[in-house]
């Protein structure tokens, strides 16, 4: 009976999630539409800072916003020591990629303790000892098992978008017309069966994805993923329906999740029937 009522708490968190997640694209689509138009750069400007990212972060001295016509480029006061102040950000952005390199490598050893610890901070510092560091270690990962479960995610969906982007150039090697419908249920079962081998934890990993500390992001990895699926489809639509073809999809990968949480045939077949019939 817990188990039931679990189940269905995470179906409403899914489905609050994707109603939430479309209403709030559509309303940005709506507003794009009804705003005056002297007013849209400026937006498209704060959108554009907002987005304008490296691999660590944020530009750190300066952020690039591209309005019509003209580039607009912000930037600190300028430093006299700028050699100086360069030299030392080089130095700062080498210290950050070791820093994520070992991250990557102690989360990714302790991929192999979910079995065992489920996504907790003793699978992380059982990874830390597999990869040669202290079990202390783990204390640089201030969101615990969320962070574990957030990088499981984006190892996922990393390797996604590899099938996609492969299956995809199949079908443009093909005379045939893509099918969009077999590609978003294959795409879909692809990535449902990444989960298959941590299956018995996932109830725990998707509570922990909605933790507050790392909703934002993990949002973003299933927003990212959606569009991928649709980029990768074929879709070429420029109106409302992009919003909404996301949206669902979103929805449907959610709800798929909880289809196979309960489902106790051979190689999930009921799961497979279930979303041929969607």
């Amino acid at each position: 009976m817990s188990f039931l009522c679990t189940n269905a708490m995470l179906y409403l968190v899914v489905d609050n999630m994707a109603y939430s997640l479309s209403r709030a694209i559509i309303n940005r689509h709506l507003l794009r539409i009804l705003m005056p138009t002297s007013a849209q750069p400026l937006i498209a400007c704060y959108h554009n800072c907002q987005s304008t990212k490296t691999k660590q972060g944020l530009l750190k001295n300066k952020q690039i916003c591209v309005y019509p016509r003209r580039n607009v480029i912000t930037s600190e006061t300028p430093n006299p020591l700028g050699e100086e102040t360069k030299e030392n950000s080089d130095n700062k952005d080498k210290d950050e990629n070791e820093d994520f390199d070992v991250k990557t490598q102690i989360l990714d050893q302790a991929l192999e303790f979910v079995e065992v610890y489920g996504w907790s901070r003793e699978a992380i510092s059982n990874g830390a000892e597999a990869s040669g560091y202290a079990g202390v270690a783990e204390g640089m990962f201030r969101n615990g098992g969320s962070d574990l479960a957030l990088h499981f995610v984006r190892k996922c969906n990393a390797h996604f978008e590899e099938y996609l982007k492969s299956e995809s150039e199949k079908l443009k090697e093909t005379d045939d017309k893509p099918n969009v419908t077999a590609f978003l249920r294959d795409a879909i079962e692809f990535r449902l069966r990444m989960i298959i081998p941590y299956i018995g934890s996932w109830p725990q990993a998707m509570s922990l994805l909605l933790h507050p500390s790392i909703i934002t992001s993990s949002m973003g990895e299933l927003t990212r993923m959606v569009d991928d699926v649709w980029y990768y489809a074929g879709d070429t639509s420029a109106d409302i329906k992009w919003y909404a073809k996301r949206g669902l999809l979103a929805k449907l990968y959610g709800s798929m999740q909880l289809v196979i949480l309960t489902d106790q045939s051979p190689d999930f077949r009921d799961t497979w029937d279930f979303l041929d019939r969607r």
